[in-house]
């Protein structure tokens, strides 16, 4: 007997019976509208992590078409900028969420009157987004590092 998720289930019954308000709950706002809202330093950072999942992708393909001829120095170059990604795309991810945590919490204390949850969403929707990209950008190193290892010792013998 297969289960489902939890969260599934009232989801499901939602979209069953009510489309149109399920489509504005888990829809109404996009990746791309909160990219655009987010300030030019948030924009940055999240270019820069997803640019480099991109790359990591882009040098692995390279660093596959290379092995096929002769494995060599370029692979542990190659292994290298993915290990750096597989690491430091979280972190700085972590580092960038953390910025925009303490410019929440500064927010919170110093304007009065205290805010609705609203007017302070879209700034754990940026965080959330940072985190995101972070993780995908360590995620796609760390898979395509793993693949191009295996290579590698398929190669070796």
């Amino acid at each position: 007997m297969k289960r489902t998720p939890l969260a599934l289930g009232p989801t499901l019954a939602l979209l069953l019976t009510d489309p149109v308000h399920a489509k504005q709950l888990c829809c109404g706002k996009k990746v791309a509208m909160t990219f655009g809202d987010a300030a030019p330093e948030v924009q940055l950072l999240s270019v820069l992590l997803w640019g480099a999942a991109l790359a990591s992708v882009v040098v692995w393909a390279l660093a596959l078409r290379r092995l096929r001829r002769a494995p060599g120095d370029r692979a542990i170059r190659t292994m290298a900028f993915l290990d750096a990604w597989r690491a430091g795309g979280p972190l700085l991810a972590l580092g960038g969420a953390g910025y925009l945590m303490v410019n929440f919490f500064v927010a919170v204390y110093a304007y009065e009157p205290v805010s609705r949850y609203q007017e302070y969403a879209p700034g754990f929707a940026e965080a959330a987004m940072i985190l995101w990209a972070g993780f995908q950008a360590g995620g796609v190193a760390a898979l395509v590092r793993a693949h191009l290892n295996g290579r590698l010792q398929l190669a070796a013998g």
